[in-house]
């Protein structure tokens, strides 16, 4: 697995675009005033958790990537399934509005846990869960640690398998409790919109960036210091995690639907949507001819027409 969001060349990259153009990355608290939260808070545990809740009837719960947020999911593809579903989308722990576990937040499980109780907290029962890349490991961490309350599973490019190789450096210096905080605040200080934006269209290649996306969904929000130290440490930790909870999806009865673009270079297929469905005992493999990273914004429908059978509406 490889990350376009924050790969150790790209940010090298858009530390010398920052220096070379004179741009200057947005204080937080005009990144919190432009793109503020669009829904509503929930507190699990006492954290605050973000939340985006419209439409009736089967739920479906959307988890968010690494380096994202919920409007990642409300950008287009909610408001069309709450046409027919209870919708709720989150920020994960730690990104957009959300607070974050003090300890081992970086865990799908954790992770996975927390929304959990939220979910149920807002009287959602059984829900689908479809998880966007990372979200996809979170995904499958909340259907085999609870596979009696969930209805379904969608991984959508999900990152969900042992890739066997080590990550950039990168990861690690970020994770690292002694350069973490270094590492944030250097993150910070060198994104501006234009270097974000450049990222965008790696993450979806090869299809174009959707217009209007890069204006909406916020990227500044991913990289305020502590959020993109998070990101470091879900991405430097996910390897191990994945390891450990792979090994359970043999055992994993509900029904799993796998999407994934077979132009994917950020989370390749054959490693992590193409292994896991020989290993689960009952999966469907969607795999998109030309489509890269996002599939929920390159192909919708067929985003759309997973949870659809899933929660009995295709």
């Amino acid at each position: 697995m490889t990350s376009q969001y924050l790969s150790r060349r790209g940010f090298l990259m858009s530390a010398s675009a920052a220096a070379l153009t004179g741009c200057a990355a947005i204080p937080e608290p005009e990144v919190l005033s432009r793109w503020p939260a669009i829904g509503e808070i929930i507190e699990v545990d006492g954290i605050p958790i973000h939340y985006w809740d419209r439409g009736s009837g089967p739920s479906v719960v959307l988890i968010h990537g690494a380096s994202g947020n919920l409007r990642d999911w409300t950008f287009q593809i909610a408001p069309r399934l709450a046409e027919t579903h209870r919708v709720i989308a989150f920020d994960r722990p730690g990104f957009g509005h959300s607070g974050r576990v003090a300890e081992q937040g970086w865990d799908p499980a954790v992770q996975a846990a927390l929304l959990a109780k939220a979910t149920a907290q807002l009287g959602a029962d059984d829900p689908v869960i479809a998880g966007h890349s990372w979200g996809g490991a979170l995904a499958m961490a909340w259907g085999v640690d609870r596979p009696d309350a969930v209805s379904g599973i969608v991984s959508v490019a999900g990152a969900t398998m042992p890739w066997g190789g080590e990550l950039s450096f990168f990861y690690e210096i970020g994770a690292s409790d002694v350069t973490g905080p270094l590492f944030g605040r250097i993150v910070s200080a060198v994104a501006t919109e234009k270097t974000i934006a450049s990222h965008l269209v790696g993450t979806f290649s090869p299809q174009p960036v959707p217009e209007g996306y890069a204006d909406y969904v916020g990227g500044p929000l991913a990289t305020r210091p502590r959020v993109a130290r998070y990101n470091a440490e879900d991405i430097e930790n996910l390897h191990d995690a994945l390891t450990r909870q792979s090994a359970r999806y043999g055992a994993l009865e509900v029904p799993v639907e796998i999407i994934h673009g077979q132009a994917d270079n950020a989370v390749w297929p054959d490693i992590h949507a193409v292994a896991m469905h020989y290993r689960l005992p009952n999966s469907r493999l969607t795999l998109l001819q030309g489509v890269g990273h996002m599939p929920h914004h390159a192909n919708p429908d067929a985003v759309i027409a997973a949870i659809n059978r899933l929660t009995g509406q295709g």
